[in-house]
């Protein structure tokens, strides 16, 4: 296993960060509270001179590692827009996504009429957008779709590809690289905030317990880094059995995003809940990833599910101990 992505898929990844940081980075979902329809107008043309349409990331490692570091562009500056889901769209265009068993909740879900969606065991719907009002605040752009015609368990997402179950773990480890990237954004900018911030006649950052919390963050987020490229690696070697190491690195996405969110926003004060910040925004617009299709204690059932019926390699060696 290689843990650096190639380098066209690291090219095509600052390409994003370019073009969102040209659209004004996190100011984008700020604007797009006022106005959702720049999601659909802005933020989607902007995806598609990226060549978002181009990326499947089920075709080959390539493209997979390109659309991951696309998920993590978007997630560093919060894109008020579905970019996992595009990237698994079907031969008729319509977006894949994880749901709850019967909740048909999606981030962004009126941006499509329709969608594929698919619980974990591989249940297939297609549904409708429903045209009711958008979420709350810690789920702004979160809509709930109206179910139509269920779809076979065997429904093709593309043409000569996987079926809708065997999309099910892109959908995991995509959501989770920009998770990773939300995270690895909030860090820097505490970082940021803590070395300009002057208490007690000097940085905040000079004080130790300060800097033992960023270096823990720090490395919280270099390990969810390791493991999210082990699963793509594990996404092309054994895209059929590799469930389980999609769920458990949804599990650490989880886990990481929660304690880093919660020391970046500490370590910023009263002013890491301000959306003038763009920690409040990043820390906001992720908790749709976070949530769902379901918590971190739901994750963690599924995966002891899919271990049990498939097995589980993982990062590191495991099991009995050598007699």
């Amino acid at each position: 296993m290689n843990p650096v992505l190639p380098d066209e898929a690291r090219e095509f990844g600052d390409a994003a960060t370019k073009a969102f940081a040209a659209m004004g980075g996190v100011d984008v979902a700020r604007r797009a509270e006022e106005d959702p329809t720049i999601r659909g107008g802005e933020v989607a043309g902007a995806l598609h001179a990226l060549g978002l349409a181009d990326v499947d990331p089920r075709a080959d490692a390539d493209s997979l590692a390109a659309a991951a570091a696309l998920c993590e562009a978007a997630g560093r500056v919060a894109l008020p827009f579905p970019v996992a889901a595009v990237l698994l769209t079907d031969t008729e265009g319509r977006p894949f996504a994880l749901v709850p068993d019967r909740a048909p909740r999606v981030d962004h879900g009126d941006l499509f009429d329709e969608w594929v969606l698919s619980t974990v065991r591989g249940d297939a719907t297609i549904a409708n957008a429903s045209g009711g009002a958008l979420g709350t605040r810690l789920g702004p752009f979160v809509a709930d779709l109206a179910l139509g015609a269920s779809a076979p368990n065997r429904y093709r997402i593309g043409a000569d590809a996987p079926s809708v179950d065997s999309a099910t773990p892109f959908h995991l480890a995509l959501t989770a690289f920009g998770i990773l990237g939300t995270s690895d954004r909030a860090v820097e900018l505490a970082i940021d905030h803590v070395t300009t911030r002057i208490q007690f006649g000097k940085p905040i950052s000079a004080f130790q317990a300060v800097q033992f919390q960023l270096a823990d963050a720090s490395v919280a987020v270099a390990g969810l880094r390791e493991l999210a490229h082990f699963t793509l690696w594990r996404l092309h070697a054994d895209p059929g059995g590799c469930l389980p190491d999609a769920l458990a690195l949804r599990v650490h996405a989880l886990d990481v995003a929660r304690a880093v969110l919660r020391t970046t926003q500490q370590l910023h004060g009263a002013a890491g809940v301000c959306d003038e910040y763009d920690i409040s925004v990043l820390a906001r617009m992720v908790q749709p990833a976070l949530r769902l299709p379901w918590s971190a204690e739901r994750t963690a059932t599924e995966l002891g599910d899919a271990i049990q019926a498939q097995g589980f390699h993982g990062l590191f060696p495991h099991g009995a101990l050598p007699a």
